[in-house]
């Protein structure tokens, strides 16, 4: 037994080796370390993916003043055309003119959409974002309606809004978290970025004012604006400026290094430091992460380059990582949660325990010549084959398709696979062993047999004599009398 024993304890110890020795070491998923900043509220966010880089009570209630305007422009442009006739009422000129921000307008006045939102986002005017939500959404009331339906549709969880200027209202917050998501979705549009990104526009004469109005943009950081040339910044393309009393200084700023967009949200910060942090930010971001293409990884060289893929990565879909990480450090998994009939699923990478992108897997326009379908297509891609490929010829097995699909196998995968076939091969091994020493054991537990059947034996025959010899005694005990 004492064979046994050693023997199974060398087996494990050469097993537990043989694990630690394939299994591969990752290095420690670390997100970088920020610079120190004095916003009390601030989120920094990589427009394309969505992922925060950095922030600092992000989710943090505050009042956002003037960059309230980002959402008003987001449901102008997305609800209006810029040619539209906007015409200034009553409450637009005289609620929202005297200490505020604005640029005169009358009673009356009539400019197009596009105007009204140059006005709106390069000088602050507020009698322009009032005339703007009304002409969006008929009466104020309806239209703040919509900017909160808005808000929720973008996954804002602290935000409630009740005028389209962000003038001093207690029922009118959000927080630096909502913003960015907000100002992220409003990037996107084309037509915001130019207006956000202008240094200067001209308003030209309208029915009320017989000259041109000229504007130019309040942030600093991509424009002079009053001279002030010190937070001018290279790689600024926009952004919005706030301020109340109530408020302090608020600032959205939007800056693009090569394909990678960021937004900086700042709130409640005192000045100059709504400039200097975001700067600081930008400049941190920029250095220490990068932006990568799923589609240049996501590589299957099965694929045959003249079969078209069934599904393929969508092409536009990145994941931003730390300089020093690779893709090959990225955890995956796939959801089912599209509305889209096209998406098969979407891929969801993540790194450091963060959500760094997302891509989906979409159903390619082929012709009924390239694949013969026997099944429909169900809605749970999880648990039916939605497909299957007509065989490629032989020779041709080995070429690639850069735009079908492989899933990366994570290390930590690979090891558990590899640690539970060592496992396998021990007891195996352990079988193996059991059955060539088979002989030894059955002799010596046939001797154990052996030896407890003659002690049984020897009893049996001892109980034998002493119940002979009481039967002796008893039978003369009754021959006695008394």
């Amino acid at each position: 037994m004492k064979k046994i024993k050693t023997t199974i304890s060398c087996l494990m110890a050469v097993m537990i080796c043989f694990i630690n020795f394939v299994t591969p070491v990752h290095a420690e998923e670390k997100w970088p370390e920020m610079p120190k900043v004095e916003a009390p509220s601030i989120c920094v966010m990589e427009i394309t993916t969505g992922t925060i880089l950095y922030e600092r009570d992000m989710d943090e209630v505050n009042y956002p003043a003037s960059i309230t305007k980002i959402m008003t422009a987001l449901l102008a442009l997305e609800n209006c055309s810029l040619d539209e006739t906007v015409t200034f009422s009553e409450a637009a000129v005289y609620g929202n003119e005297g200490d505020t921000s604005h640029i005169s307008r009358d009673v009356g006045e009539k400019m197009t959409m596009e105007e009204c939102l140059y006005g709106m986002m390069l000088e602050s005017a507020n009698e322009c974002a009032w005339a703007i939500g009304e002409h969006v959404g008929g009466t104020m009331k309806n239209f703040t309606k919509m900017m909160n339906e808005r808000a929720e549709e973008l996954g804002c969880t602290n935000t409630h809004f009740n005028n389209p200027n962000g003038l001093p209202d207690e029922e009118h917050w959000t927080s630096a978290h909502d913003m960015a998501l907000i100002s992220a979705e409003t990037y996107k549009n084309e037509t915001f970025r130019v207006i956000a990104g202008a240094e200067s526009y001209t308003i030209p004469p309208t029915n009320k004012h017989a000259d041109a109005t000229p504007l130019h943009n309040h942030h600093k950081m991509v424009y002079p604006f009053h001279g002030d040339y010190e937070y001018l910044y290279d790689y600024a393309t926009g952004g919005k400026t706030g301020y109340t009393n109530a408020a302090g200084n608020t600032l959205v700023s939007y800056a693009q290094k090569g394909d990678m967009p960021i937004v900086c949200v700042v709130m409640r910060e005192k000045s100059p430091y709504h400039y200097t942090d975001t700067r600081t930010m930008f400049d941190y971001c920029f250095e220490n992460f990068k932006l990568l293409r799923v589609a240049e990884y996501e590589t299957d060289s099965r694929a045959d380059e003249d079969t078209q893929s069934f599904a393929s990565i969508d092409e536009d879909a990145t994941v931003v990582l730390p300089a020093g990480a690779s893709f090959s450090d990225l955890t995956s998994k796939i959801v089912y949660e599209s509305s889209d009939e096209n998406v098969l699923g979407t891929l969801v990478y993540s790194f450091a325990d963060r959500v760094v992108g997302k891509a989906d897997v979409r159903m390619n326009d082929i012709g009924s010549d390239s694949f013969a379908f026997t099944e429909s297509i169900r809605e749970d891609a999880e648990e039916e084959d939605i497909s299957k490929e007509a065989p490629a010829e032989p020779e041709e097995q080995n070429k690639k398709d850069a735009h079908s699909i492989h899933i990366e196998i994570n290390a930590k995968n690979i090891g558990i696979a590899l640690g539970s076939i060592a496992v396998l091969v021990v007891l195996i091994l352990l079988l193996y062993w059991l059955g060539t020493h088979s002989y030894i054991i059955r002799q010596k537990i046939a001797g154990i047999r052996s030896r407890r059947s003659e002690r049984n034996r020897y009893q049996t025959i001892r109980d034998t004599r002493k119940s002979r010899r009481r039967g002796k005694r008893v039978k003369k005990s009754k021959k006695l009398r008394f």
